[in-house]
């Protein structure tokens, strides 16, 4: 009998989208991924007719579809934000998904589609070139419009405004601008396919989101459309991005299983729940519900009666700064890690699956936790962790390794990702990537942005830096690793793409 198969369009080409589901620990159901060469490189776009055809011929046989609309129309996330294609054009190439439906009426089809973020920074690495010359202005100039359709505008705001005005060339607001209305018209054309009965689920992740500003007020109406069709239990609208293809994956895996996980979820500070993100515009409470609803899960009140432990580890508060003045409060005094590890240790007992959501630190694992974990003998105990990059991919990432682990119980590929999320997660965000910008990039003629290639002196310097690193503090774990891989994806260094070849 022939596997279930689901076939998966990722967001990009980075491996926190392409190589994550096919690394995560394996089931019985085939995963099917589009060639390489057809996405994109960063800001160049995929080869989208190529990739339409590529979901056509794969599409007709899968029993789900995992589809991110970003890659589909615009040939990834950052292409989505520099295109100069007009809706007409956009639309039509969304027109594949009807066709696989018409052809595979049984497929279930999970999509996705952002609405085009608006960075508080000015950096035009992810974003277009006029970015670098004005970009928190642009972010300045959508969050004081929201606040004046408001009224909530004061006059230092008001003051501000006309600063902000000044400083953006009106080519440059009219290019921004019009780009979001081109895709927000792309985004309530798709929405369609839900009230259609094309999709089964869409997601809406948020990215780089906030309370006030352009991607706030085009939440608006995309809430609108989706309370004037009731469409709460077949949608979703919350901080996330890169980790929406994995969450997706466990929720195709959770219905062809035919399981709705329950699961528990607990802070390491009773205020955890309350705070919010940074790059977030909710409490983390309220996005964990999303999450778990997003995988087809249930969350549940006790631990008893849950099959899965969420602890996630948070401050009372957000900073990435030690020398920020609330820091000591929000992490050594309105936090336990010291019960925190005792209820993980406590669930364990339960032979309950533990996952571990490490957010308390933004684009980093918390080397404070991992260190008492791993003094505790629980790194390769526990089922799931994340621990880079924004809280939203982390607790994403970690509940789909969760979910294949459970609907699989592959024990080998469970300790690899563990393996290379401490690597990752700790070794290069929490510790090497500091240490090489500090310390080798200047001497490279690099610097944080400019990498020399993907695989240069500056991958060499992270990867030794890293196996430096993990040798020297987690021993027992790096005794299982034979040789570390790096490359740096996107020529910099926010991420790095850390393989591992570990001992059979």
């Amino acid at each position: 009998m022939l596997s279930k198969k689901i076939v998966m369009l990722p967001l990009d080409e980075r491996p926190c989208n392409f190589d994550y589901p096919s690394m995560m620990p394996k089931t019985d159901i085939q995963l099917v991924l589009p060639p390489k060469d057809i996405m994109g490189d960063k800001k160049i776009a995929g080869k989208v007719d190529q990739i339409a055809s590529w979901l056509y011929q794969n599409g007709k046989d899968a029993h789900a579809i995992i589809l991110s609309l970003d890659t589909l129309i615009y040939g990834g996330i950052v292409p989505s934000r520099l295109h100069h294609e007009d809706v007409e054009t956009l639309n039509k190439r969304a027109d594949v998904i009807r066709e696989i439906k018409q052809i595979n009426p049984s497929v279930k089809i999970y999509a996705f589609q952002l609405i085009m973020r608006c960075p508080s920074y000015t950096s035009a690495d992810e974003e277009p070139d006029y970015y670098g010359e004005c970009g928190a202005e642009l972010h300045l100039y959508g969050k004081y419009s929201h606040l004046e359709s408001l009224n909530r505008l004061t006059e230092e705001d008001a003051v501000d405004f006309e600063r902000v005005k000044k400083a953006i060339k009106p080519e440059y607001l009219n290019d921004f601008v019009n780009r979001r209305n081109v895709n927000r018209e792309v985004l309530m054309h798709n929405l369609k396919l839900i009230t259609d009965g094309i999709t089964d689920y869409f997601i809406i992740p948020q990215d780089d989101a906030s309370v006030y500003g352009f991607t706030a007020m085009d939440q608006i109406v995309v809430r609108e459309f989706l309370k004037q069709n009731t469409l709460h239990k077949k949608t979703a609208m919350y901080p996330s991005a890169d980790d929406t293809g994995l969450t997706l994956l466990a929720r195709a895996v959770n219905e062809i299983s035919g399981v709705k996980p329950k699961i528990y979820v607990h802070y390491s500070s009773s205020k955890g729940g309350y705070t919010i993100p940074r790059v977030e515009d909710r409490i983390i409470d309220e996005t964990i519900k999303y999450h778990i609803l997003s995988i087809g899960g249930v969350q549940v009140y006790s631990l008893p009666e849950a099959d899965m432990l969420l602890a996630v580890n948070v401050g009372s508060n957000m900073y990435d700064d030690k020398t920020h003045s609330g820091y000591v409060t929000a992490y050594d005094i309105e936090r336990n890690l010291a019960e925190f590890v005792n209820f993980i240790e406590y669930a364990l007992s339960l032979n309950k699956i533990v996952t571990l959501g490490d957010v308390a630190i933004l684009n980093r694992g918390d080397e404070e936790l991992i260190k008492l974990m791993y003094s505790q003998d629980l790194l390769l105990k526990i089922h799931a962790y994340a621990g880079w990059n924004t809280s939203s991919n982390t607790l994403g990432t970690a509940l789909c390794q969760a979910i294949l682990y459970m609907a699989g119980k592959d024990e080998k590929g469970n300790i690899n990702f563990l393996l290379h999320r401490y690597y990752e997660d700790v070794g290069y965000m929490a510790y090497a990537r500091q240490y090489v910008t500090n310390n080798v990039l200047k001497s490279l003629n690099c610097d944080y942005h400019h990498a020399d290639g993907k695989n240069g002196k500056v991958a060499t310097a992270v990867k030794e830096c890293i196996d430096g690193y993990m040798k020297q503090n987690y021993p027992t774990i790096s005794k299982l690793v034979k040789e570390v891989k790096v490359q740096m994806p996107w020529r910099r260094m926010f991420e790095a793409d850390v393989k591992l070849i570990v001992e059979d």
